[in-house]
């Protein structure tokens, strides 16, 4: 693999410290930027790079405690898309990063998105910046950079700018294929009692399905497999880009890791090459968990089973998630393979909206949020992102009234908090309660509508 170097120093000392402000929007409730150009059906290019964000050195983590080591490696994996000649040329640009979210200068100081995208401005000239999209795969043990010290914040920008900069330099012709699976990876973590409370599974609300007044799982779950691949000239397969509605979040700890996408990206490469780049996306999943919710006892004893020489709970748990996500990857594969567009439609829309604070409902006096949302069509594909822990729903809400025949939804493409449904926070369970939510329902049903006319506006003006 091409990752970028691991061994230089987070100090960068002489370096300048670029911040860059969050977009706001004050005279609407919805104020937005669209910018849909005219796509072209020419020669498709493709880059990837991979970038070890990996701490040499204690730093902060969740509840400000510091890391003791790296229990495995965590990533950002870039890939860069473009197509079109002159000025109908269009350039994509998704990051995935192996991180809690991405800081983006609202619920704390820090703005990663926007220090990268100027960062990549002054690397790239003329590089269409907004145009870059990063998101976090959720994992728990990773740094928390809201806490973490300058130098290390200073040492991410430059490790995932450098990489999209070596993504969109190293681009050549390929073409790029997709495809629909399906695996149980994650579960609804809500449990909803006779009397209509729900309390979410654990030890903050301890919720269990053996509790004798156990009525149902509060929400859907969904356990599509989204997959889209990208091959060079030849045919060859260069890379994947994986969507499962499952949050990295089997791991805790005090040791810095990717979670279960360590297992998987090996796995991956084990059966399909050792170049292979795989870039993973949260769909849709705020009161979605890695947490077996029924029958624990029957899926530990296949996780020992299959894997008996694995004593430790957590990494059984992993595993077994790996190993899923491996087979209905190459399932998948094995069935779209040889369909392959090398001339797909490429376009991108962005909107700002500035939603209401406040939960349950919007308090006029709590201020307001600005949110970036971000849609791209790659050929028949549609990809909407959001910067919260969105709940399930919306997500399927979203996927069932979209123009694509594959919708991947992306969420923690930014710092927000949870978005419940009306059914969440009439049930109480964490994720729809004041301590962990700065919006209410109105916020998701905003997040729905703009989603959907973002798509529909890219399929439009695409297909003219």
């Amino acid at each position: 693999m091409n990752d970028m170097d691991t061994k230089q120093s987070f100090a960068c000392k002489s370096a300048k410290r670029h911040w860059s402000q969050a977009l706001f929007f004050a005279l609407a409730f919805l104020v937005f930027l669209v910018e849909a150009p005219e796509s072209s059906a020419d020669e498709l290019k493709i880059g990837w790079a991979q970038a070890n964000l990996s701490p040499d050195r204690p730093v902060a983590m969740r509840f400000k405690k510091l890391s003791e080591g790296v229990m495995d490696p965590i990533f950002a994996t870039v890939l860069a898309l473009e197509n079109g000649t002159n000025s109908n040329r269009e350039k994509i640009v998704l990051v995935s990063c192996d991180l809690l979210w991405i800081p983006d200068g609202n619920r704390y100081e820090v703005n990663l998105r926007d220090r990268v995208r100027n960062r990549v401005g002054k690397l790239l000239r003329g590089f269409p910046t907004e145009n870059i999209v990063l998101s976090a795969t959720h994992t728990h043990v990773a740094p928390s950079l809201h806490h973490a010290d300058e130098e290390y914040v200073e040492f991410i920008v430059n490790q995932i700018s450098n990489g999209i900069a070596q993504a969109w330099q190293s681009r050549k012709p390929g073409g790029v294929g997709y495809g629909l699976g399906h695996a149980a990876l994650s579960h609804n973590r809500i449990v909803t009692h006779r009397d209509g409370s729900s309390r979410m599974v654990g030890s903050l609300q301890k919720g269990t399905t053996a509790h004798q007044e156990f009525s149902h799982i509060e929400g859907f779950e969904d356990h599509a497999v989204q997959l889209l691949f990208t091959v060079d000239e030849a045919g060859e397969l260069t890379g994947i880009l994986i969507n499962t509605a499952c949050p990295a979040q089997v791991q805790r700890g005090d040791f810095v890791s990717a979670d279960f996408w360590h297992e998987a990206r090996a796995e991956l490469r084990n059966r399909l090459g050792d170049d292979l780049f795989i870039l993973p996306q949260v769909s849709a999943a705020g009161d979605l968990a890695t947490t077996v919710m029924v029958e624990k006892d029957g899926e530990k004893r296949m996780q020992q089973l299959r894997f008996p020489d694995v004593t430790d709970s957590r990494m059984l748990r992993r595993k077994q998630i790996a190993t899923r996500i491996a087979d209905s990857v190459t399932d998948i594969l094995s069935v779209v393979r040889e369909h392959v567009d090398f001339s797909p439609t490429l376009a991108r829309s962005q909107r700002v909206l500035t939603l209401p604070l406040g939960f349950p409902e919007p308090d006029p006096r709590a201020g307001t949020y600005p949110i970036e949302l971000n849609a791209v069509r790659i050929g028949d594909v549609g990809m909407v992102t959001n910067p919260f822990e969105l709940y399930c729903d919306y997500g399927v809400r979203i996927k069932g009234r979209s123009p694509a025949v594959q919708t991947f939804l992306v969420e923690l493409a930014g710092s927000g908090s949870y978005v419940p449904t009306e059914r969440a926070v009439s049930g109480g369970g964490y994720g729809a309660i004041p301590k962990s939510c700065v919006f209410g329902p109105a916020a998701g049903d905003a997040i729905v509508a703009n989603s959907l006319a973002m798509l529909n506006d890219l399929w439009i003006a695409s297909d003219q």
